[in-house]
């Protein structure tokens, strides 16, 4: 049985919607609205995030500000004079820069009282590390020593530190000297030196506690050196660790707390030329119950005989104990087979106040006068710290 669909006819005036079109359905935007469209999306994304940026860049130099005001308190309740006439800011937006004009420290600092001040200074951090701060110090400088006992004025090609602060010493300091001359009570001038300083304050016992590194050649320091080497250091490369409790305060408090945590300084290495002596050597010293120094060192030494003899000249020696160190000594001194200076491989050791070069004693050591009275500590059936042996047969000559 067979089923007919009635064909539906289309409505008279229907078109066919398959072939209908209309201009707004192909409507296409013009280039030049384009290009406004995206230039303003553009637009507004950078001012979003140069909002965001702005914002962050000045909470950043915020935190900057509260770092060096909270180091410059720390430094004033410890009895320190830290001031300054004015801080502004820049660097935006890459930097942070801090600039103190007149800037002024009195206070404590490397065993000693210390009076410095500037025209500016300036400290400078990026907004992603603001705890890294970049210290410089261009223009002139004024420096007094031990309340007006020595005074310098001069200034440097480059002087410069990168530091992260800590509670009261630098935790990490990496410092830039280039072209430095200051004139006053006496010439004080550095070439080249570099300075690089880590601290860490939960140091105990054999921990290493301070980290340091110099390098440098060319210093002049008045005063700094003992008499037969004269007052400039043509080079000196030294890589030491101080261990045991290195605590702040005053010295009388400090020192024997240190000696008494089982203090000790381990240099690793020491490359020293001045005057007639060279010197590289390797060793540990400390404080005996006087607070004096001791230690034992492995070195090689080139001008020994020279130094012996100005001593002898000075009357730091007498002439008998030079004669006797000079004859017995000669036997162990070499020659390098191209020629050159002499230099003997020897152990050095400081001990009850004398210094002894293999097995002779050389010298009476002068008193370090630390300001206050030794205080004793316990004694101790330890055996003194004695350096590792050394092989010096395959060293090649330092100098």
């Amino acid at each position: 049985m067979r089923i007919f669909h009635k064909k539906q006819r289309r409505p008279q005036g229907a078109q066919d919607l398959g072939n209908f079109s209309h201009p707004a359905l192909n409507y296409q935007k013009p280039k030049q609205l384009k290009r406004f469209q995206a230039f303003i999306v553009m637009l507004a994304s950078a001012a979003l995030v140069f909002g965001l940026w702005s914002f962050v860049w000045y909470a950043m130099s915020a935190v900057v500000k509260a770092e060096v005001k909270g180091w410059v308190e720390k430094q004033r309740t410890m009895g320190a004079i830290v001031d300054f006439s004015d801080m502004s800011t820049s660097g935006f937006p890459t930097r942070i820069i801090l600039t103190l004009k007149n800037p002024r420290f009195e206070g404590p600092a490397f065993g000693d009282t210390i009076s410095w001040q500037s025209v500016v200074l300036q400290v400078m951090a990026r907004p992603w590390r603001p705890w890294t701060l970049h210290v410089k110090a261009p223009g002139q400088h004024k420096l007094e020593l031990g309340d007006g006992r020595m005074s310098f004025a001069g200034a440097a090609q480059v002087l410069s530190a990168d530091v992260v602060l800590g509670d009261i010493r630098p935790e990490r300091l990496e410092l830039k000297v280039r072209g430095l001359t200051f004139n006053g009570s006496a010439p004080l001038a550095v070439d080249r030196l570099n300075v690089s300083f880590s601290h860490d304050p939960g140091a105990q016992a054999s921990a290493t506690g301070i980290r340091l590194k110099v390098q440098g050649s060319g210093i002049t320091v008045p005063g700094g050196l003992p008499q037969p080497l004269g007052d400039q250091v043509q080079s000196i490369d030294l890589v030491a660790r101080i261990t045991g409790s290195v605590v702040p305060g005053p010295a009388r408090q400090r020192v024997p707390a240190w000696r008494d945590s089982g203090g000790a300084v381990d240099v690793e290495r020491l490359k020293f030329r001045s005057g007639p002596l060279a010197l590289a050597a390797a060793g540990t010293a400390a404080l005996d119950q006087n607070l004096q120094p001791q230690g034992a060192f492995t070195a090689k030494i080139e001008g020994l005989f020279q130094v012996m003899e100005i001593l002898r000249a000075k009357g730091v020696m007498r002439a008998s104990e030079a004669v006797v160190a000079t004859m017995a000594l000669s036997a162990l001194s070499k020659r390098p087979k191209g020629g050159g200076v002499p230099f003997i491989n020897i152990s050095i050791t400081v001990q009850d106040g004398t210094l002894s070069i293999g097995p002779l004693k050389v010298m009476k050591m002068p008193q370090m006068n630390w300001g206050f009275s030794a205080v004793s500590a316990p004694p101790k059936n330890e055996p003194a710290a004695q350096p590792q042996p050394r092989d010096y047969k395959a060293i090649k000559p330092v100098y």
